[in-house]
């Protein structure tokens, strides 16, 4: 029989418990590892799920912050339908939204007044005979200075047949242009709040596109078809030589 070295055997059985604890470690930290990995991966994905629902939630509650309604009275003239006024005394003619009024023309027929139904702005056009011939110059510091006086002018300017002139009383905004030639002048008026401002300035701009004047040059009597219109002419003409003297 052959003797067992139980020192040897000993030692043998230590070798391998120390393997078996080593090997039993290593395992726990790969568990431990991976159970980690996977906790971050899926609270990862948590955080990423949560703020792709936040951002989700915050465009849901902005979008309808790009939705804008347009006034009822905001026309404008280049997306609504319009109509056309022409003046046949003076050969001037408007543009103007198709859901404004027009007033009827008075007797002796040198313009009208158009506006919404609610009055928030109202446009005069007028002609009138340069019974002075009164040259642009002349007339845009005449409509200047009435400016000054009434209340806060604004934008004006002068070029050599046109002119404009824009003021504010504290209450409304008034623009004026005019087109000033040796037969007559050819006006166009603007009266609206100030506290629509920014609701009527692009209208503004459009109805001043929309305004053409008619024949500048014509004589001073010129549309006057009715006894009545040179009778009012003729009064008006002694007049201005008795205010000018």
């Amino acid at each position: 029989m052959r003797c067992i070295d139980w020192g040897l055997a000993l030692m043998v059985i230590e070798i391998t418990k120390k393997h078996i604890i080593a090997a039993i470690t290593c395992l726990a930290v790969g568990v431990a590892v991976g159970v980690g990995t996977v906790m971050l991966v899926n609270h990862e994905s948590k955080n990423m799920s949560q703020t792709e629902t936040t951002s989700a939630q915050v465009k849901s509650v902005e979008a309808p912050r790009q939705e804008t309604s347009t006034p009822t009275n905001q026309a404008n003239t280049n997306s609504m339908d319009v109509l056309t006024y022409r003046n046949a005394r003076f050969g001037f003619s408007v543009r103007y939204p198709s859901t404004w009024v027009k007033g009827q023309e008075p007797t002796n027929g040198d313009g009208c007044i158009i506006s919404p139904q609610d009055g928030t702005i109202e446009v005069t056009v007028s002609g009138s005979n340069n019974t002075l011939n009164e040259t642009t110059q002349a007339a845009y510091y005449r409509v200047l200075n009435m400016a000054k006086q009434r209340g806060i002018p604004g934008f004006h300017t002068v070029s050599d047949d046109w002119y404009v002139v824009t003021y504010t009383d504290g209450t409304f905004i008034y623009y004026v242009k005019g087109f000033v030639g040796t037969g007559s002048e050819n006006k166009l008026y603007i009266k609206y709040l100030q506290s629509k401002k920014d609701q009527y300035q692009d209208v503004v701009q459009q109805l001043e596109n929309g305004f053409n004047h008619g024949d500048l040059d014509a004589g001073v009597l010129a549309g006057l078809e009715s006894n009545s219109d040179m009778y009012s002419y003729l009064s008006y003409y002694h007049y201005s030589l008795w205010a000018a003297s």
